[in-house]
């Protein structure tokens, strides 16, 4: 039988929450950073559904060419094929938002089981994003494993799949999306180790933006780097580093009140717990992702952007259940122009 203690039933609650949820999600993407400038930008992809998340990359060049000198030199007609696919994995995650019989008794009044379901939707939602988040920057997190990480720094908990690889160009290990990166200029993110020396910061940025700038992905907007997510202390280090020069971004034009933020290279800068939490303070530490987010992206499937289920009677217990529900994949198309900056302070 429905929960009927205050006469609201599960239609009346679930639609009341369906208004609000949409103005929920906007709100709480300001507190997790990737997740902000990525909407705000527009750079999240949505797609209707597949067996698998599939990136064409480019990895050779299709022919060659032939020089030309008394005219009747063959043409090199030789044909190779261009891109291989990377591949990655839906995870599909789902968090319960639950009220109890005695807590809608204990709350009496239309409004108070209102009051009480939308803080109940909230708080789960913003568990979610806050999980996402964490595994996108940092890794680890058991619930959204099949999510790859940016943090591809196996000495500072990344994982072998990470997209960020604390190597330099051409000796990269770690998979794109299955595929290896060998000498492929696309597949190999730009790297600099900066041996805790602070007064070197601003030079190395603008170096790895150099870098990264001569390798934009096909397609993108000609940005370099759209986001740099940045630990507390190298985020102070580089401030410092600006003095009179800083010129800092109305947080809120990026959809990340509450973050401080500062102009880098095409984007912003901004400070991310994730990056250095949980774990240990060592030189190979994670100082700054710069992030190019035509190259790397969240794809996720429509109707699963943390979309909320409505609310049940939840059998043999005296309460009612809703689900918040999420899917999808970072992806990885060109991560040559993205890049890792370690040990900066």
């Amino acid at each position: 039988m429905p929960i009927t203690f205050t006469g609201i039933t599960n239609d009346l609650l679930s639609s009341t929450i369906y208004n609000v949820h949409d103005q929920i999600v906007d709100g709480l993407f300001q507190t997790s950073p990737f997740l902000s400038v990525s909407k705000k930008l527009g750079k999240i992809k949505y797609h209707d559904g597949s067996f698998k998340l599939v990136v064409p990359i480019e990895t050779q060049e299709q022919t060659t060419s032939t020089q030309i000198t008394t005219g009747w030199e063959p043409v090199n007609m030789a044909v190779q094929e261009i891109s291989q696919q990377a591949q990655y994995d839906y995870s599909r995650v789902v968090r319960p938002v639950l009220i109890s019989g005695k807590e809608e008794a204990s709350n009496r009044g239309e409004k108070a089981i209102i009051n009480l379901a939308e803080a109940r939707h909230k708080a789960a939602i913003q568990a979610l994003m806050r999980e996402l988040n964490r595994q996108i920057v940092q890794g680890g997190v058991s619930a959204f494993s099949s999510v790859t990480s940016l943090n591809g720094n196996t000495g500072f908990g990344g994982a072998s799949t990470g997209f960020l690889e604390a190597n330099a160009v051409g000796s990269q290990t770690n998979t794109v999306g299955g595929l290896a990166r060998g000498s492929v200029v696309g597949l190999n993110n730009q790297f600099i180790d900066g041996g805790g020396t602070v007064a070197d910061i601003l030079k190395n940025l603008y170096t790895l933006e150099a870098r990264a700038s001569t390798l934009l992905p096909a397609g993108g907007d000609g940005g370099r780097f759209h986001l740099t997510l940045a630990s507390m202390t190298a985020y102070a280090a580089y401030r410092n580093a600006l003095f009179a020069n800083e010129r800092f971004i109305d947080a809120k034009s990026l959809d990340a009140a509450g973050v401080q933020s500062l102009a880098f290279s095409s984007g912003v800068m901004m400070p991310d717990r994730d990056i250095g939490f949980g774990q240990s303070s060592t030189t190979v530490e994670n100082s700054f992702m710069l992030l190019n987010l035509d190259g790397i992206f969240l794809d996720i499937l429509n109707g699963a952007d943390f979309a909320f289920t409505g609310f049940m009677d939840y059998p043999g217990y005296d309460g009612r259940y809703g689900q918040i529900v999420w899917q999808g994949g970072l992806c990885a198309g060109h991560v040559g122009s993205s890049a890792l900056y370690i040990d900066a302070t």
